[in-house]
């Protein structure tokens, strides 16, 4: 049988590998060497559906990581398997699985690469006499299904290697852990992507900055305040400047964990499959004394009640109210359960142009407050839905007054760009602080 599963038992297969195979190295695997007697090793980071080619036959794409070699510049390569083989491997792969390939073509790309794969890759196909291995020593991940019930969900690989920050290395891909020192909310870049930017640290008093991209928003880490913790898989290191910096590779993915010395460790993730070990629960509560002691994690934040001019703060709140201003500027209606004291600018909109329950804002009238956001927040500001509870990065206050009143206000403003971690995040219900705010 070309596909074989291997079980694991106390680490040890119980249908050993034929014994004149060898494993063979990401390293020193070239176009036009002898495969005869070797074996590819690794971990499945990435797997594509399972597709058919013109003349029919079905294609089977993955990519493999060399899991004993994860500092190398070079530890991963994309196999592609043809015919029944796909078919079978398509039923029983998933991302983390340890796949063993034997009997496989070495086949030249015709362009180098600059994602940290292979400038080869290997293909396989029960005609060319190939087998492949699949080990079946996995830990499984359960979580909620929608109907309530626990149900066990794709195994996966029970190791991974993390870098320190002062051991990463010029074009590798790593796995690390982080806390984070300063963000960005995710923004819409130059492209179509969305854009985070992270700036990390950990125990080593070493820094990484890291500018990831996604083009769906979900995909990125859930970072609500410095202090956070992060665990990111698979992130391209690169060096610019002197420093290094980290970007987003194929098969990134990414948890993030509250700081917080004693909350629930609980990851934040879009993904309903992922590794979490028991010993890295110990990982997360060292970083959490750690940063307690280093990093001030206390942000700007202020309630409504305790603004003044000319502050820039963070506001967690819920929306109540918007509605579109014109091409640069849009208005949010916000309120977090106090009173600002100062009589507040009320932006000039159309009542029917107001998105919201309109008894609920005239209960409100007192206790919302407008805030103008502009440029790059718009098309964000635009999707929020009614009703979220959010917290707004880098609010301006500024005091002011029309021509035509003798008293003045206080109007909010969320300037356009970037700088100082501007931007606007939705936050779950289960946010320690959304459950403070309610």
């Amino acid at each position: 049988m070309p596909v074989q599963l291997l079980k694991i038992v106390k680490g040890q297969s119980e249908i050993p590998l034929p014994s004149h195979l060898q494993k063979e190295n990401l390293q020193h695997l070239q176009e036009g060497c002898d495969p005869t007697n070797k074996y590819i090793q690794g971990i499945v980071t990435l797997s594509y559906p399972l597709t058919k080619l013109r003349d029919g036959t079905d294609l089977f794409k993955i990519v493999l990581q060399d899991s004993d070699d994860l500092s190398s510049q070079i530890n991963s390569i994309n196999v592609l398997i043809y015919g029944k083989m796909a078919e079978d491997c398509a039923k029983i792969i998933c991302n983390g699985k340890t796949f063993i390939v034997a009997g496989f073509k070495v086949i030249k790309l015709p362009t180098a690469r600059e994602d940290g794969r292979h400038d080869c890759h290997l293909e396989v196909s029960e005609e060319a006499g190939s087998a492949i291995y699949v080990k079946t020593e996995m830990v499984q991940i359960i979580l909620p299904c929608s109907s309530g019930n626990m149900t066990p969900l794709c195994s996966v690989a029970p190791k991974y290697v993390y870098t320190p920050l002062n051991h990463l290395k010029d074009g590798t891909i790593v796995n690390l852990y982080g806390i984070v020192k300063f963000f960005k909310p995710p923004y819409i870049s130059k492209g179509t992507d969305y854009c985070s930017v992270v700036t990390l640290v950990d125990p080593s008093n070493v820094k990484l900055t890291c500018s990831l991209f996604n083009g769906n928003l979900d995909s990125l880490p859930k970072i609500y305040k410095v202090g956070d913790i992060v665990r990111f898989h698979r992130i391209k290191i690169r060096e610019y400047n002197g420093q290094m910096q980290g970007i987003t590779s194929g098969g990134f993915a990414s948890l993030t964990f509250d700081g917080t010395v004693g909350a629930p460790i609980v990851p934040r993730t879009s993904s309903r499959v992922y590794t979490f070990m028991d010993e890295e629960q110990k990982t997360i509560e060292e970083l959490r004394i750690w940063a307690a002691s280093n990093i001030s994690i206390s942000g700007p934040a202020a309630k409504l009640s305790g603004v003044q001019p000319m502050l820039f703060f963070d506001l967690t709140c819920q929306l109540v109210g918007k509605a579109k201003v014109d091409g640069s500027s849009f208005l949010l209606k916000v309120w977090d359960g106090t009173k600002c004291p100062y009589p507040t600018w009320k932006v000039p909109v159309e009542a029917k142009d107001l998105e919201g329950d309109k008894v609920l804002l005239h209960q409100l009238r007192d206790l919302a407050v407008d805030i103008l956001v502009y440029d790059n927040h718009v098309q964000l500001a635009e999707s929020l839905k009614i009703g979220s509870f959010l917290r707004i990065y880098s609010i301006h206050t500024k005091q002011a007054s029309a021509d035509n009143e003798d008293v003045s206000h206080i109007e909010f403003h969320l300037h356009g760009g970037t700088c100082y971690g501007r931007g606007i995040g939705v936050l779950p219900e289960s946010n320690p602080d959304v459950k403070e705010l309610k």
